[in-house]
């Protein structure tokens, strides 16, 4: 039988590993509201939506990193797991120290150069200081309220009472108003779910 390369066998270590985000529930139910998503499924929706909608991000930008930051940036949901959009600043702080204990577990599963390049994406993706990353963080941003509003969806309000129109827009705003195009299909997501009664004013 032929020996395993000890490369190799960190690599599929780690892949196996990361099938367990498939068992990570999210918060966003699925657009039909027979259930959550899980995070694979979210993660695989981003990065869709990132080569549907390249042409909504700045000239220059680099769509293939796009889609490794939005690849790689919920791994950590494996050790972490997921917190909704309108937790309060205290859990979203301790979220980021829990993410960033997983990023390092996670990813020193593989061998190096790899482990540096995944923690380097998962620190771009979190510091949002690149056009691609800001661009990731806008379609994260933007992915729950198409699922959960957009075309007939069903809306939160039994989970969500709190979340009103004016105090989505105040928390969505921050990430998508530097994409012009994305941030005018959310406020028309919004105001439609408004006028259909799903999302209270």
């Amino acid at each position: 039988m032929p020996r395993l390369d000890p490369r190799l066998g960190a690599q599929l270590d780690f892949l196996l590993t990361c099938d367990r985000l498939k068992a990570v529930q999210r918060t966003t139910w699925l657009h039909d509201g027979t259930r959550p998503e899980n995070s694979a499924e979210h993660s695989w929706h981003l990065a869709l939506m990132a080569l549907t909608l390249m042409d909504c991000a700045p000239a220059g930008t680099n769509g293939a990193r796009v889609v490794e930051l939005l690849l790689i940036h919920d791994l950590v949901e494996i050790g972490a797991g997921d917190l909704h959009f309108d937790a309060s600043a205290e859990a979203h702080a301790q979220q980021a120290q829990a993410e960033a204990a997983a990023a390092k577990q996670l990813f020193g599963l593989l061998p190096e150069p790899q482990r540096t390049a995944f923690l380097e994406l998962h620190a771009e993706f979190e510091a949002a200081q690149t056009t691609e990353a800001r661009f990731a963080r806008a379609l994260d941003a933007l992915q729950p309220m198409l699922l959960t509003w957009a075309g007939g969806g069903l809306g939160c309000a039994e989970r969500e009472p709190q979340l009103t129109a004016t105090r989505l827009r105040a928390l969505k705003e921050p990430r998508l108003r530097d994409f012009p195009a994305l941030w005018t299909l959310a406020q028309a997501v919004m105001d439609t779910a408004v006028e259909a009664g799903t999302l209270p004013a």
